[in-house]
């Protein structure tokens, strides 16, 4: 048996590669500086997508452009995270989505006013597309499931695993099942290093 030449197994073994950033700037609907999308992430619907400066979504990310979808500046869309159901997301600024997060913008109604998913015709269903937003500093961990029509206050924290299904406060860190704030975070000084950040 002849061993394969070690470039065979660069997709296996080797570091990701990234899109080009003038392919990035000519398919979405807006992009920073520095952005760095790893090639096998999906984007659907390019031209309603918005990637602020120093953002970075990984391999195997799938992000869907619904009514639109903005990430701000230096937001990072971890392995396996997604952005679907066809409605509105807005991310801010220095924000970290981790790895299978799920935020799920739209959902079928299922009172009987209509089928359900699109296998049936448009007019069959009853759907609605709501809007997720996501503020500055906010950070939710791995496998975090965000329903449609949430608000998560700047800076929030949210535990691995946890269903957000209402809005939640500013710079609070969030766990457990109903979710509930359980320790403030220190607002001052992740402001204090963003700032320190910007400025240089």
């Amino acid at each position: 048996m002849v061993e394969a030449p070690h470039s065979e197994y660069q997709d296996v073994f080797g570091e990701g590669e990234l899109l080009p950033l003038a392919v990035l700037q000519a398919r979405l609907a807006s992009c920073g500086e520095g952005v760095r999308v790893f090639r096998g992430a999906r984007l659907v619907g390019a031209g309603r997508i918005g990637v602020g400066a120093h953002s970075q979504i990984d391999e195997g990310v799938r992000v869907f452009g619904g009514l639109g979808v903005k990430l701000g500046h230096h937001v990072h869309l971890a392995f396996g995270s997604s952005i679907s159901g066809g409605g509105r997301c807005r991310i801010g600024d220095f924000v970290g989505i981790g790895a299978g997060v799920r935020i799920v913008t739209g959902t079928e109604i299922v009172d009987g006013s209509g089928l359900t998913n699109p296998t049936v015709p448009a007019g069959l269903r009853s759907v609605v597309r709501s809007n997720v937003e996501i503020h500055d500093h906010a950070v939710l961990f791995t496998g975090v499931i965000v329903l449609p029509g949430v608000t998560v206050g700047a800076g929030a924290v949210v535990a691995a695993g946890s269903v957000v299904h209402r809005d939640l406060l500013p710079w609070r860190i969030y766990a457990g099942h109903p979710l509930v704030p359980v320790k403030e975070r220190p607002r001052a000084e992740v402001l204090r290093l963003a700032a320190g950040l910007a400025s240089g």
